[in-house]
């Protein structure tokens, strides 16, 4: 007993030095909400479950490629409403929840907070729950069902549904959460996390100016508490707050000083469930390592914070933190840049090498020492469009952060070693990066979120190769070898001829966000996700057209 005393002690002396101040981090695992539009219209043929069994990606590899290289413990499982159901407050459908279900086994069985996500915007087939759409209880129903079934397993959480937007009544849509808190409860799900969204794609920018914040703040739990019932934010960096572009603009940090505000003034707590850029790009390796650092040093107010996104994604998409690699070939998975220089890093310590970047008023700098072994993602190479990793100057393992022991952590992903990993921040908007070639980003999206201006996406783009594998301990691949068909690095007479193309093709798969245009109603393009924000300096002009100032 006193030596898990003692080992627990440790563990929090260690988040306290900074390495991993919230509790939770994580990725998204898309696939169950494909064909998913803001309007809560959902194709259900588009649906592409993140599966190995259902002829999907392997998305239960994944998680445990995430929980033991880069040191995860959560998970957000979209899903669409009309996928689990035929019609508002009818029965689960066997099938399709036999195939849902097996995801979020395969989430617990790695020991993850498992938060299941209902992708339908606050809507059924356009129309918005409780307000002119399906009834209250209606919604309710699906949440009782679910809930009875994970009853038994407190890992899982429960996030009432994504990114509500143009809900009439704000005061209206708390008493709708308040129904579901209630329902879920009743069904015996006492003891999980239920997570509360917002107006606005539960922007954090307007968690509080839209009202959300104070109405939600009214929702309790069966016995008063709310320390269960956690705010749900999502937060994009790139120019027009949407999810659509690799290009990063902003830590936006300065978005976040509101609600950080409102949290610690009434004791509350939030998840940032969504945020993500680039996966190789400069300036969201900077950015969001910035605005990731922001959160762990507030952690008394944020318990997390979720990447977008992986699962049934493949590297083409724009937003991909889909890991290289198939374990079932014989090719080990390889987390992307952004996964392990900000995500894994700032969260679990276990991320690839000691790096720095800087650009305009905003930078981030770390230092700390690693020992011992454990699994160590392979240290990418340094092309023009990410920072250059310096020289391991910090003892053994991957580049000066602290590393994996391999021992047993309270949360079972394996000890680190107390230490120090000082990193600052700045607010202050950086200056555009700079030395990438121009072109247009892969999938421009043509269908539309309602009241934004036309992105056309197109902006600079990735210039070098990808990040080639490097070996294990960081070392960089040698320049005359590279990677064969099946991900395995060969010398150059051995090199395909069809080399891996930049993230520049057109993606395969649905975009995460359909550009804005000034319409009422959203165009009927299927998408994987929505994450739009009208940004804040933005308004309509006569005849419609959005405009800045």
């Amino acid at each position: 007993m006193r030596s898990a005393l003692l080992a627990a002690s440790i563990w929090a002396v260690s988040l306290r030095c900074g390495l991993a101040a919230v509790q939770y981090g994580g990725i998204n695992l898309a696939g169950f909400d494909f064909g998913c539009e803001t309007t809560g219209e959902c194709d259900t043929a588009k649906v592409v479950p993140p599966l190995h069994e259902y002829k999907g990606q392997d998305g239960a590899a994944q998680m445990q490629h995430f929980v033991k290289v880069d040191g995860f413990n959560a998970f957000r499982l979209p899903v669409a409403w009309q996928f689990l159901v035929e019609s508002p407050g009818s029965p689960l459908i066997p099938a399709n929840m036999e195939q849902y279900d097996a995801l979020v086994k395969a989430c617990l069985a790695t020991g993850s907070l498992c938060i299941i996500d209902i992708h339908n915007y606050a809507r059924w087939d356009g129309l918005i729950i409780g307000q002119g759409g399906p009834t209250d209880e209606e919604f309710a129903n699906l949440w009782s069902q679910l809930a009875k079934q994970y009853a038994d397993s407190p890992k899982v959480a429960m996030g009432i549904v994504n990114e509500p937007h143009e809900v009439p009544s704000i005061t209206r849509w708390a008493q709708t959460c308040q129904t579901v808190v209630d329902a879920i409860r009743k069904a015996g799900a006492t003891e999980h996390f239920i997570m509360l969204p917002g107006n606005g794609y539960t922007s954090a920018s307007s968690f509080v100016s839209s009202g959300s914040a104070a109405a939600l703040a009214t929702v309790k739990d069966t016995d008063g508490s709310t320390s269960k019932l956690i705010f749900e934010v999502h937060k994009y960096l790139d120019d027009d707050n949407s999810g659509t572009s690799i290009e990063c603009v902003s830590n936006q940090i300065d978005k976040f000083e509101d609600l950080t505000k409102f949290l610690t003034d009434n004791n509350r707590q939030a998840i940032l469930a969504e945020v993500g850029g680039g996966p190789t790009t400069k300036s969201c390796l900077k950015d969001v390592c910035e605005l990731l650092t922001y959160l762990n040093d507030n952690s008394a107010v944020y318990m997390g914070y979720l990447g977008w996104g992986a699962g049934s994604f493949d590297q083409t998409y724009e937003l991909s933190l889909t890991p290289k690699g198939d374990p079932r070939k014989g090719t080990p998975m390889k987390s992307v840049p952004l996964v392990t220089e900000c995500f894994a890093r700032l969260f679990s310590g276990t991320g690839s090498g000691n790096s720095s970047s800087s650009g305009g008023d905003s930078s981030y700098s770390g230092t700390g020492s690693s020992s011992g072994g454990g699994n160590i993602p392979p240290k990418p190479s340094s092309p023009n469009n990410i920072p250059p990793y310096p020289t391991n100057t910090g003892g053994s393992g991957n580049g000066g952060v602290p590393m994996s022991t391999g021992g047993a952590m309270p949360n079972g992903q394996g000890a680190y070693q107390p230490t120090t990993f000082a990193i600052s921040y700045t607010s202050s908007p950086p200056s555009q990066s700079s030395g990438a070639a121009t072109g247009s980003s892969p999938g421009e999206g043509q269908g539309s979120s309602p009241g934004g201006d036309q992105s056309s996406n197109t902006g600079t783009q990735n210039s070098g190769q990808p990040p080639v594998a490097a070996g294990t301990g960081g070392g960089e691949v040698a320049d005359d070898e590279c990677e064969n068909d099946d991900g395995e690095e060969v010398g150059k007479d051995e090199c395909p001829n069809d080399a891996e193309e930049p993230d520049s093709q057109p993606a395969s798969e649905p975009v995460k966000q359909p550009a804005k245009q000034p319409v009422t109603e959203p165009a009927k393009k299927p998408v994987s996700q929505s994450a739009s924000e009208v940004a804040e300096d933005e308004c309509e002009a006569d005849g419609g057209t959005w405009v800045k100032d």
